[in-house]
C-alpha cells in the first residue's frame, strides 16, 4: 500500500470515516478494472472518452516497465490509473513536440483515469495524477505525456494545476479533440510532489481562463 487517504464524500453526499488505501496493482487487480470500467463507462454520454483496456493490454503495461495505482474502499475499486511507456499515437506526439530520443526514454504516459461515479467530488483524480508522478520520479522518469477530451473542463483543470502544459490539440481516431499536455520534473525525490514549484505557475490561472 502506498498510503490512506480520507474521503469526504460518497454517492454525491458529504460522510464520514470514509477511508481509501491507495496502492499499486498486479494482475490480481485485472478484474477489479474491469468491472470499474463498466461502471464509469455506463455513466458517460460520450462513450468515446473511455477506451477500454483489456487483460491483455493491462499485463503488457506491467511488462514493459508500466505500472497501475488503484484506489480501493476495502475490497472495492473506485479509482485507477496507469502508467506506461510511450508508443504509437503518444509517442509521434512526442515527436512532434520536438522531445529527444534520451527525453522519450525517461517519459511515461499517463492515462486510463477512472473513478466511480458513486465517489466523484473527492478529489480522486488529483490524488491519482500526484502519485503517479511520485511513483514515476522513482522509478527514474522525469517526463510524463498525459492526453484530456477538450470538453473535459475538470480533469484539464486538474492536470495544469501539477504543472502540465498544453502543446497539441488532436482529434482521435473516434473524433474526440484532446488537449496533449506534458510536464517535467527534475531533480525531484520521491515524496516531493506536494512541494513542486513550476516556473509558470504564476501564469497558470490565466491560461486556465482563457481555456475557460
Amino acid at each position: 500500500m502506498i498510503k490512506t487517504v480520507k474521503l469526504s464524500k460518497f454517492n454525491g453526499e458529504l460522510c464520514e470515516n470514509l477511508y481509501a488505501n491507495v496502492l499499486l496493482m498486479d494482475a490480481s487487480n485485472f478484474n477489479d478494472i474491469t468491472v470499474l470500467f463498466n461502471n464509469v463507462i455506463s455513466s458517460i454520454s460520450n462513450k468515446n472518452w473511455l477506451k477500454f483496456r483489456d487483460i491483455d493490454y493491462l499485463q503488457n503495461v506491467l511488462h514493459h516497465g508500466g505500472f497501475i495505482v488503484g484506489c480501493y474502499v476495502e475490497n472495492t475499486l473506485i479509482a485507477c490509473a496507469l502508467c506506461e511507456p510511450p508508443s504509437g499515437d503518444y509517442l509521434n506526439n512526442l515527436y512532434d513536440i520536438g522531445i529527444s530520443e534520451d527525453e522519450i526514454n525517461s517519459t511515461y504516459v499517463s492515462g486510463y483515469v477512472m473513478v466511480d461515479p458513486l465517489y466523484r467530488g473527492n478529489s480522486l483524480h488529483k490524488i491519482l495524477l500526484e502519485t503517479r508522478i511520485e511513483e514515476s520520479i522513482a522509478r527514474g522518469k522525469s517526463h510524463i505525456l498525459t492526453a484530456v477530451a477538450a470538453e473535459n473542463i475538470f480533469s484539464l483543470r486538474t492536470i495544469l494545476s501539477l504543472g502540465f502544459e498544453m502543446q497539441l490539440q488532436r482529434e482521435n481516431q473516434y473524433g474526440i479533440n484532446r488537449y496533449i499536455l506534458y510536464s517535467v520534473y527534475f531533480g525531484l525525490q520521491d515524496g516531493d510532489c506536494r512541494e513542486m514549484v513550476f516556473i509558470h505557475n504564476i501564469l497558470l490561472q490565466e491560461r486556465i481562463a482563457t481555456i475557460l
